[in-house]
């Protein structure tokens, strides 16, 4: 197996001076059962609920003295859902990281929360990105693919309900071309920025991402917590592919993070609320939030 690899590491004190201004991007939108997405039984019979389909970048300080441009996750190629339905207002990367005056090829590392479609489908649109992955997420899928005897069923199998079979494909390709960091744990992926393991959760090998500034620590969540609502509560959502109980102990783990009081600091995987929560406005067919400013950044918000 090719891919180089980086083990585990608690990393240094958060109270560091790094610091990154944050954009989150709804690229498309979809309509969802809302249990799916809050959690059975408590959402049943609730009918379908918007949600938005996210990826968010990281800037270094302008000051900074290694300046870098980071994602976390990059939406899909394709626009199929497992519900049948397609997705709507797609946007892809070109126009959507444009709304902040970023194009994809500035982008130095792409940082995969999990290997689902909507999170690590549209990879190849970043092609200067270093791309990292949690090795347990990318070995387990491996797995799950090769045991799975018509692989033609696709979305409609629901070991493949969240996966486009033929971008893992490229993503093999891209191991082998030594482009991805697998990762083995927690690790600290540039000044500041930390992968943090949430293993049988979400996924085998889903990984959040906790992201330094001087007023402290944010958190970008990926699907390890959908919503707002499912951490508040602590109820985990009706649709995971890992263990429920596992994804409470993060919820706990990332409410120690940002704070009980803060959870405003977390970017959850599919809410809206990230675009109420935080300064916003609507580009193109789809909203912007900016999640916070390292100084001597200038805002983009358009009002």
């Amino acid at each position: 197996m090719s891919g180089s690899t980086v083990t585990a590491d608690s990393g240094p004190d958060l109270s560091s001076i790094h610091d990154y201004s944050i954009w989150s991007y709804c690229y498309a939108r979809g309509r969802i059962p809302t249990d799916m997405m809050g959690g059975c039984p408590i959402c049943s019979n609730q009918g379908m609920t918007d949600i938005p389909m996210l990826y968010t970048l990281l800037a270094s300080a302008p000051a900074a003295a290694e300046p870098r441009i980071m994602l976390v996750d990059c939406g899909f190629r394709s626009g199929d859902s497992m519900t049948g339905s397609r997705f709507q207002n797609i946007e892809m990367p070109e126009a959507v990281l444009a709304k902040t005056g970023f194009r994809p090829e500035q982008v130095d590392t792409l940082i995969l929360t999990h290997l689902h479609f909507d999170h690590a489908g549209n990879f190849a649109a970043f092609p200067n990105a270093r791309l990292i992955v949690q090795r347990r997420e990318y070995e387990r899928w491996l797995e799950v693919i090769a045991s799975v005897p018509d692989l033609s069923l696709g979305k409609q199998h629901w070991a493949l309900s969240s996966m486009d079979v033929e971008v893992i494909g490229l993503f093999q390709q891209a191991v082998k071309d030594g482009r991805v960091t697998l990762l083995d744990g927690d690790a600290e992926v540039a000044p500041g920025v930390f992968c943090r393991l949430a293993a049988d959760t979400h996924t085998f090998g889903s990984q959040w991402v906790e992201v330094s500034t001087p007023q402290g620590p944010y958190v970008i969540a990926g699907d390890c917590v959908y919503w707002y609502a499912n951490i508040e509560r602590m109820w985990p959502p009706g649709y995971i592919q890992g263990n429920p109980w596992n994804l409470m102990a993060a919820y706990e783990r990332l409410k120690a993070v940002v704070g009980p009081q803060q959870l405003e600091r977390i970017v959850p995987g599919h809410d809206m609320q990230v675009f109420t929560r935080h300064r916003n406005w609507l580009s193109g067919l789809n909203p912007v939030a900016e999640v916070h400013l390292a100084e001597g950044e200038p805002s983009r918000f358009q009002s």
